[in-house]
C-alpha cells in the first residue's frame, strides 16, 4: 500500500450540491478500489493559470489516501469520461519521516 495525493479540477458550472455529490462519488470510488484512510483536504473555487476546456476557473478537490498501486488506474477509469472533471492528477506522497532522495534538497 502506498500513500497518494489526488487533485481533481472540476468545471465551475457545477452547483454546490452537484460538487458534493461528485466528491462523494470520488470517495466511494477510492474505497471500492481498496483505498483506506481517505482525507478530503479542500474544496475551493480558484482562478486557473491557463484555460482548460475554455474554462478560466475550476473547483479543486484534493484527497490524501492509502491504496494499492493498481487502485489508481481503477479510479482514473471511473472518472476518465466524466465531463464535469476538467483535469486530474495522482501523486505518490512521501511520508513525513521518510528520507528525501539524494540531491533533492536545495543547497544553501
Amino acid at each position: 500500500m502506498k500513500d497518494y495525493e489526488a487533485v481533481f479540477i472540476l468545471t465551475p458550472k457545477l452547483a454546490k450540491g452537484d460538487t458534493q455529490k461528485l466528491a462523494d462519488n470520488l470517495k466511494k470510488s477510492i474505497e471500492a478500489a481498496g483505498g483506506e484512510q481517505i482525507v478530503e483536504e479542500k474544496i475551493e473555487k480558484r482562478q486557473l493559470q491557463y484555460p482548460i476546456k475554455k474554462q478560466k476557473e475550476g473547483i479543486y478537490l484534493i484527497y490524501r489516501f492509502t491504496a494499492p498501486t493498481a487502485a489508481v488506474e481503477k479510479i482514473k477509469a471511473d472518472f476518465k469520461h466524466n465531463e464535469s472533471v476538467l483535469r486530474y492528477a495522482f501523486i505518490a506522497a512521501r511520508k513525513k519521516n521518510q528520507p528525501t532522495p539524494e540531491g533533492a534538497e536545495k543547497e544553501k
